[in-house]
């Protein structure tokens, strides 16, 4: 980033004008997608300017662009049916490397409720030359802003109660570090907003998260739990025969996958109004956020009250600030408050238990909205002893060294997770998943599997009948036999002696495995590898191998038990952490020598 430049100009409640000029050089093709030529903008906003110069890498000018040269398409991503908004951008193919592109552009808004933040390091690999923020309030409208990781870094200010301005200088990139914390932990930050605001026209005055989620009910949520007589007697003889209210519960939530289908629809107050029961009930379709409101409809109905909660779905855990009142979050979930737990219910997904948010929505804070305002709470957590998969295997040894195994597996907690949707696999896509988890295992055939899906658990079991050509190797006379018949999922770390950053693990793993291995051998084996029994802060690992002499085969029994927690660690412990991992990786798998097979 050679120079960024953000004007932001509040001139009313529902009138912000943002200025942007830029120039950036890219120094490889991986530079490429931070260099973002282009707006999104909807039928509240309008850009008013855009334009783009490109240099090579002697500063002569390659490509000019107009306005007229941005390419203006319908932004509708992956997966939505419809959506109001527009996205005005440059294509261009570099020819070389280095190449520089200067864009600038403005853009008048009729929502404030979004006020821009300044993040001048936008990634790591990026360093940053001179980057400037800039918020102009004529209208004098009473802002709140947050400042963050500015203690290590120089930065000039001026602030006031209605005006911002930032300039930050030659602040070198930050290297990636496997493992390593989010940026936002760590770079300079400041977020920004307006204590009275528009969104697509709808006025708002809010300065904390109470005040934000009453506006968000009265505007966004409000009379939009109507039914059709007809749905809400189907839904009362449907619950009717029991009393449990886990069960009702239960039987509303099935109802839902079972009758309606996820399509992204960005229609509505910004995008951020769900479309009404009444309209859902009637398509069988909707968005999370109008999956959502309907599900809580149907309960509604039933007089089993629940709450509408923004989140931040995905893999990584981030959290709703709650310390800065903000429109924030990009999924919608239903919580159903009882005395003894919360339920959390994932209202797009039509194969997802009751209760179960491993993965994408667990473990994080995120704003409950209902009639009362706006409240920060926690969604479940997953410990790292419910994260477990349990193995047990029986495999048979032939005379040449192939193999037949009968493999018995569980899953539960995040684990689940990974595994449970295969049932709407075919029987060769399920095949094709087996021989490619289990691709060490040479010539495999997946002979028959057995799936059983335990939603209320939730449980997940496997059983597969296996066979191959060659489990063993032989050398001379003899034959090498691993005892470790599954792969662990091991992380590969890279050495680093001048680490910077904390390391941390989101989420624990607990894996439990025993493996019989039976061989037709008359020559007895004298030698077992040593048992491993390794503990620190950061897990576990043991594994132990005995014999047993059973009818005419001998069996090896081998017990191997890996647990690994989460945490978030100093960056002083990253070796420590490494030569614990590696220590794992190269004990996981022992191996006996054979002197024969019968």
């Amino acid at each position: 980033m050679r120079n960024e430049d953000i004007e932001i100009e509040v001139l009313a409640i529902d009138k912000m004008v943002i200025k942007k000029s830029r120039t950036i050089t890219v120094l490889n093709e991986l530079g490429e997608k931070l260099i973002w030529a282009g707006e999104i903008y909807d039928e509240d906003s309008k850009v008013k300017k855009q334009h783009a110069i490109i240099f090579d890498s002697f500063g002569k000018e390659i490509k000019r662009f107009k306005k007229s040269d941005f390419q203006d398409r319908s932004y509708v991503t992956e997966g939505t049916l419809i959506s109001d908004a527009r996205i005005s951008f440059i294509e261009y193919s570099p020819k070389d490397y280095p190449y520089t592109i200067q864009y600038e552009s403005e853009v008048r808004e009729g929502s404030t409720i979004f006020v821009r933040d300044w993040r001048p390091v936008k990634s790591y690999s990026m360093s940053v030359e001179r980057s400037s923020y800039i918020l102009k309030n004529p209208s004098q409208i009473p802002i709140r802003f947050s400042e963050r990781n500015f203690s290590s870094h120089n930065i000039k200010k001026v602030t006031s109660k209605h005006e911002l301005e930032y300039v930050i200088k030659n602040l070198p990139a930050y290297k990636f570090e496997k493992l390593g914390p989010d940026l936002k932990n760590f770079v300079p930050w400041v977020k920004v907003a307006l204590n009275q605001f528009s969104l697509v026209g709808v006025v708002g005055e809010a300065a904390n998260w109470k005040e934000l989620g009453k506006w968000q009910y009265d505007n966004l949520l409000k009379n939009k739990l109507e039914l059709p007589e007809s749905t809400k007697n189907e839904v009362a003889n449907l619950t009717s025969k029991s009393s449990d209210i886990r069960e009702k519960i239960q039987l509303i939530y099935n109802y839902v996958q079972e009758n309606t289908r996820y399509v992204s629809v960005q229609l509505g107050i910004g995008g951020w109004e769900p479309m009404s029961a009444m309209e859902v009930d009637q398509v069988k379709y909707g968005d999370c956020k109008a999956l959502t409101n309907y599900t809580r409809a149907l309960l509604n109905s039933q007089n089993i009250p629940s709450n509408y909660a923004v989140v931040y779905g995905g893999n990584h855990m981030k959290d709703i600030d709650e310390n800065f009142a903000s429109m924030e979050g990009n999924h919608v979930i239903l919580q159903v408050p009882l005395e003894d737990e919360n339920i959390w219910l994932e209202c797009t997904s039509q194969s997802t238990p009751i209760n179960y948010i491993a993965g994408f929505t667990d473990n994080r804070k995120v704003l409950i909205i209902s009639q009362e305002g706006g409240e920060i709470v926690k969604t479940k957590e997953y410990g790292v002893a419910n994260n477990l998969r349990g193995t047990k295997a029986v495999i048979y040894i032939d005379e040449i060294g192939g193999f037949k195994a009968q493999l018995e597996r569980e899953r539960f907690g995040a684990q689940y997770g990974k595994i449970y949707q295969i049932e709407s696999l075919d029987e060769d896509e399920k095949e094709l998943y087996y021989k490619e988890e289990f691709a060490h295992l040479r010539g495999l055939q997946v002979d028959e599997m057995i799936h059983v899906n335990d939603r209320r658990t939730p449980k997940f079991s496997e059983t597969l009948y296996l066979k191959g050509e060659r489990y063993t190797t032989k050398i001379g006379n003899s034959f090498i036999l691993p005892l470790g018949f599954t792969k662990l999922p091991i992380l590969d770390l890279p050495r680093s002696s001048d680490r910077k950053f904390p390391f941390e693990l989101e989420r624990g793993i607990n894996i439990q495995d025993q493996f019989t291995f039976f061989l037709p051998i008359t020559t007895p084996i004298e030698t077992l590898p040593d048992n491993v029994d390794l503990k620190n802060e950061y897990g576990f690992f043991q594994i132990e191998v005995s014999l047993e002499e059973k009818g005419e085969a001998l069996a090896i029994i081998v017990k191997r038990n890996f647990k690994l927690n989460p945490g978030l660690w100093p960056a002083v412990k990253y070796k420590e952490f490494r030569d614990f991992i590696n220590k794992v990786k190269s004990q996981c798998n022992p191996k006996i020598v054979i002197d024969n097979i019968n």
